[in-house]
């Protein structure tokens, strides 16, 4: 009992000797465990997953990790909520590809009447220039030239496109699609790209060009390819 009563007077005796830095330290101990509370609150130790997708609308999904004492309940709906995310990651995919089929560098349209003194034209075969391929690329038309030579786009006025539908009963044509496209220069490889909205039937396309030298003439030639294809 006297020994406790001792080292008592001891330890009183080396407070009030020391009070000054037992202050300090006291702060110092209440400070630490305040920073360390504050940054909890900033940077929780549960990460937030966070997927954004964005088309012409803004979806965001935000889930923390499961807990490991959750109920069956919740961790139906958990599961729920990834399966949707899962679902987001596919439809991200699909808007990218069709994004990028739309970003395709395709020739513009003319908007004006390149022709105004023609009153007609005459045909020639456009395989001495170019090869012609029309692709059928849902929603669209792809119709590409292939020049033999790359100076050949040079001497082109407009790239040319009739589509016309053809009527099975009396055999007659009926030109639905007439257009003109301006050339890119500096390419071998030239894309016509037409917004496929037809209705079911049979069609003809005659894809080609009018040079140049023949832009004033009232019958320029059309150099130009034909295909015929049906829309079902």
């Amino acid at each position: 009992m006297a020994r406790k009563r001792l080292k008592t007077k001891r330890f009183s005796s080396y407070i009030k000797k020391n009070w000054q830095q037992a202050t300090i330290w006291l702060l110092g101990v209440i400070v630490v465990i305040l920073l360390t509370k504050t940054c909890d609150s900033i940077w929780p130790n549960a990460p937030v997953v966070i997927k954004e997708h964005t088309d012409t609308v803004k979806v965001i999904h935000s889930i923390n990790p499961l807990p490991a004492d959750s109920d069956s309940i919740i961790r139906k709906q958990m599961e729920q909520q990834w399966m949707n995310i899962e679902l987001l990651n596919k439809y991200e995919k699909q808007i990218i590809s069709k994004r990028k089929s739309m970003d395709v560098d395709a020739c513009k349209m003319v908007l004006i009447n390149p022709y105004p003194n023609r009153k007609g034209y005459t045909v020639k075969n456009a395989s001495s220039f170019c090869l012609i391929e029309p692709r059928q690329n849902k929603p669209f038309i792809d119709i590409v030239y292939t020049f033999l030579r790359e100076d050949y786009v040079d001497l082109i006025y407009t790239l040319c496109v009739e589509m016309s539908q053809n009527d099975v009963r009396d055999g007659k044509e009926c030109v639905i699609f007439d257009q003109n496209y301006e050339p890119q220069r500096g390419k071998s490889e030239i894309l016509i790209r037409v917004v496929d909205d037809l209705a079911p039937g049979d069609y003809t396309i005659e894809a080609g060009f009018i040079l140049k030298e023949d832009s004033h003439n009232e019958f320029p030639t059309f150099y130009r390819q034909k295909f015929e294809f049906k829309k079902r």
